[in-house]
């Protein structure tokens, strides 16, 4: 108990202490912004219900006057048991902001769940599979357990050499270092790494874009930020990343469809390190869209009907709202862009990113909370009679693909970028321009033992 209540003297700030902590009024409209409640009527996923045991905490241990009221017995004292008690309900969440939305007073349910994380962490009071996340993280900078070997012989075997494409590793004085989170190159990268790099190679030689990627890196740090919240994982993450940056020379670093990442290095990077990143930071489908405008690459408008499943990461969190529909809408007609409703930061969550995906896995046969939270985003889905639903985060996409499967929709679930590799693709071999994604433009810059396609 001492540890959990350092750790929340530690994170608490003073806005905390008077917005979050003493603004809530106890009114309940958290609850109804949030699927988890709406889903399952358990009082226990109201967002006010967690924010709750971490007044009772401040209340008890660490307010002068609550502390004196504690010690006079006028006040229930909460225990390890009440902590346990609510443990799971802490990551049966996806801190997602929607109930933040919804608070007339400002409170951030957001923000007290992510700290309650932090101190169950400090507590070493965590689910099984947060603790997996957290060794991971720890032993082998991976937050699925991987090794570097693992990771690049699963996304080189299993994709890009039967793709016929090479990835420069360690090319010194690249514009970017691009990043892949542990989700990322565990469960889509070994199916599909070749659309989003078979598109930068492409870009080296129509945009004169210069990428690499990082032999020594094989993980983001988003669930040590997101799922585990530990400050000091965090913070070694992005260190890490910024001496690989440092040591390859690049001028920026590249952000990938993950919408956990984004918010991560564009918002909270500077709350991590107690400073700005060392380097600037962009994001991916930027790169795409001015591509695209500009001309510099072809694409052919695909004949699909699509809708878009804003990542709350992106959206709510982070203010990406318009941009990866313009981007869509480069790519498809716009009368065939078909909105779900609501929208854009009003949008319900794929209910998977920061932790529900690894708290409960699907398992065939079986429909597992998560996936009973998830009916609000099938109704939407479903409404929009759309072929495809897009969406530029890789733990989006796994969740809406589970949810189409669970609910037997017909819409299928991709990946944003697979849709713009697959329109550039229609154009280049139109011009007969196909084999672009296979090199880069600088293959020859590429170490001689990361060569593992021949000229």
């Amino acid at each position: 108990m001492q540890k959990f209540v350092e750790a929340l003297e530690k994170e608490l700030t003073a806005e905390d202490i008077d917005t979050h902590i003493e603004g809530c009024i106890g009114c309940g409209n958290c609850g109804h912004a949030c699927a988890w409640y709406l889903a399952t009527n358990d009082p226990k996923y109201i967002p006010k219900t967690k924010s709750d045991l971490i007044r009772k905490v401040y209340n008890a241990y660490i307010d002068p006057v609550g502390k004196l009221k504690a010690s006079m017995g006028l006040m229930k004292k909460p225990t390890v048991k009440d902590l346990e008690e609510m443990r799971d309900a802490f990551w049966s969440c996806t801190t997602c902001g929607r109930c933040s939305l919804a608070c007339m007073q400002g409170v951030s349910n957001r923000r007290l769940t992510k700290i309650g994380r932090t101190c169950y962490d400090a507590a070493n009071i965590l689910p099984e599979i947060v603790h997996q996340i957290r060794t991971n993280c720890r032993t082998h900078q991976h937050s699925f357990g991987l090794t570097r070997d693992q990771v690049f012989g699963n996304v080189l075997e299993k994709n890009l050499i039967p793709h016929g494409i090479q990835v420069p590793i360690d090319v010194e004085g690249a514009d970017y270092l691009f990043l892949c989170s542990a989700i990322g190159n565990t469960k889509i990268a070994p199916e599909a790494a070749h659309t989003i790099i078979g598109t930068f190679n492409a870009a080296t030689h129509l945009a004169g874009f210069k990428y690499t990627i990082s032999s020594k890196i094989v993980d983001t740090g988003t669930e040590a930020m997101a799922v585990v919240c530990n400050p000091e994982l965090q913070k070694q993450y992005l260190e890490r990343i910024e001496a690989e940056a440092e040591r390859l020379r690049v001028r920026a670093i590249l952000v990938p469809e993950c919408a956990c990442d984004i918010r991560m290095f564009l918002v909270d990077s500077a709350q991590i390190l107690g400073r700005n990143m060392k380097y600037p930071m962009d994001y991916v489908d930027h790169l795409f869209y001015d591509w695209i405008k500009s001309g510099k690459i072809p694409v052919e408008k695909l004949n699909i009907k699509a809708t878009y499943h804003d990542p709350c990461w992106t959206t709510r969190l982070t203010g990406y709202i318009e941009e990866p529909r313009e981007l869509l809408k480069q790519i498809i007609d716009e009368k065939n862009f078909i909105e779900m409703t609501p929208n854009r930061e009003y949008n319900y969550c794929c209910n998977a990113g920061a932790g529900p995906l690894r708290m409960y896995p699907s398992k065939e046969g079986e429909k597992n909370l998560r996936q009973n939270v998830s009916k609000f985003k099938a109704k939407q889905i479903e409404a929009t009679n759309a072929d495809y639903v897009l969406t530029p985060c890789a733990t989006c996409y796994l969740s809406l693909k589970d949810t189409v499967k669970t609910y037997g929709l017909k819409t299928k679930a991709e990946m944003l970028v697979d849709k713009i590799y697959e329109a550039m693709m229609d154009a280049l071999k139109k011009q007969g321009k196909e084999d672009l994604v296979k090199l880069p433009a600088y293959y020859d810059k590429i170490p001689e033992q990361f060569r593992y396609i021949k000229k």
